[in-house]
């Protein structure tokens, strides 16, 4: 489907033609402060998945991501179900409003995500079929991808496409994609995406990967690795992996040799590695919030020092930038009624223990030699 660039609306345009932010994701940024400034010193772009009503609609928590952030992600607005009310229909607004609080603040965007097996339209569930599944996919990605060329830095062009409980041979997750195309969804989609805008960074993005003591993160882990390789070997223009880093305050934070070794593994692919959810998980966590806190920082640390230690790792997201604004207050809301702590923000948008970790972890690592990754 071809792209009307000039159908973009006059929010986004008026939001970047002042400040010259149209000439790509390249463009040259104001030094930063906050977390942003530190990881920029230490070779990682760092930022948050935002919905654009928060901060429409919050000047303070606006004013915290534009010191703290290098890269916003959209974290519903670019998702098939928000993108498509119908056959044949884009509805860009939301989306358009990401883009737009990026570019106004001199950020890079990090889109998510452009094929997923959940948040589809019912229209999608009902009339995909093998006969206009390759049309509709690459039609959605040309369309988005397109719009937005030379606008993002990267996409989750598919996302959470491993999963080995489906007890697939290939270890695929069982989907409306994989149940009409097969696994060639997968590469058809990186195409797509890379014809529409050759510029940008083309991840795959799962979740499962960070913990050395869990079984079936240890087997996805190879499955994946297995699944790169031959995606690699056949020329898809697959970039980096987006590793989701929703960690699990509760348990032991066994993130050591076997991630550093997983970790390498795909650096040795000729992919570069992405930590594009990151968050902590308090919701089982007892005790009162300076505890939890604590332990909520010291994953956070953990998991990044380890993570850091890859030259490969070039970005970290987290899932949100404050416990203000998070996602967890509904899904993993904490049985004794106080509010859930996963992020470096507290809801008063005051710096909590894991902004310290991050930042410790961030300025400990060795700036990496620039690669192609």
């Amino acid at each position: 489907m071809p792209v009307d660039r000039s159908s973009l609306s006059r929010r986004l345009l008026l939001a970047g033609a002042g400040a010259g932010l149209f000439s790509g994701a390249s463009a040259q940024t104001p030094p930063r402060s906050g977390l942003s400034g530190i990881a920029a010193r230490h070779g990682v772009l760092f930022g948050a998945a935002i919905e654009p009503d928060t901060v429409d609609s919050d000047p303070a928590f606006a004013a915290l991501l534009a010191r703290e952030c290098a890269s916003l992600t959209a974290e519903n607005h670019m998702k098939w179900n928000m993108l498509r009310p119908g056959p044949g229909r884009f509805e860009f607004e939301g989306a358009d409003r990401v883009v737009a609080i990026a570019r106004r603040q001199g950020a890079m965007v990090h889109g998510h995500c452009l094929v997923w097996h959940e948040a589809n339209p019912a229209w999608l569930v009902r009339e995909l079929t093998t006969g206009n599944a390759q049309a509709l996919l690459e039609g959605h990605i040309g369309a988005v991808a397109g719009r937005y060329a030379g606008l993002i830095r990267s996409w989750d062009v598919v996302n959470e496409a491993i999963e080995r409980n489906d007890r697939r041979p290939d270890g695929l997750r069982k989907s409306l994609w994989l149940n009409v195309l097969g696994p060639d969804y997968i590469p058809l989609a990186f195409e797509a995406a890379h014809r529409a805008d050759p510029g940008a960074r083309l991840l795959l993005s799962d979740y499962g990967l960070e913990y050395d003591d869990e079984p079936w993160m240890v087997e996805k882990r190879e499955t994946l690795l297995e699944l790169l390789a031959g995606w690699k070997r056949s020329g898809a223009p697959i970039h980096a992996l987006g590793i989701q880093g929703h960690l699990i305050g509760h348990r032991p934070a066994s993130f050591g040799p076997a991630l550093r070794k997983f970790l390498r593994d795909v650096s040795s692919l000729g992919l570069g590695i992405d930590i594009t959810e990151l968050d902590v998980n308090d919701q089982n966590l007892h005790g009162s919030a300076a505890h939890r806190d604590r332990i909520v920082a010291q994953h956070y640390r953990a998991f990044l020092q380890v993570a850091l230690s890859e030259p490969a790792v070039r970005a970290v997201t987290t899932w949100g930038l404050s416990d203000r604004y998070t996602s967890k207050s509904s899904m993993s809301a904490r049985s004794d009624g106080t509010g859930v702590r996963p992020l470096p923000f507290d809801q008063s948008l005051q710096p909590k223990q894991a902004w310290f970790a991050m930042a410790d972890a961030f300025a400990q690592r060795q700036h990496p030699e620039k690669t192609r990754n």
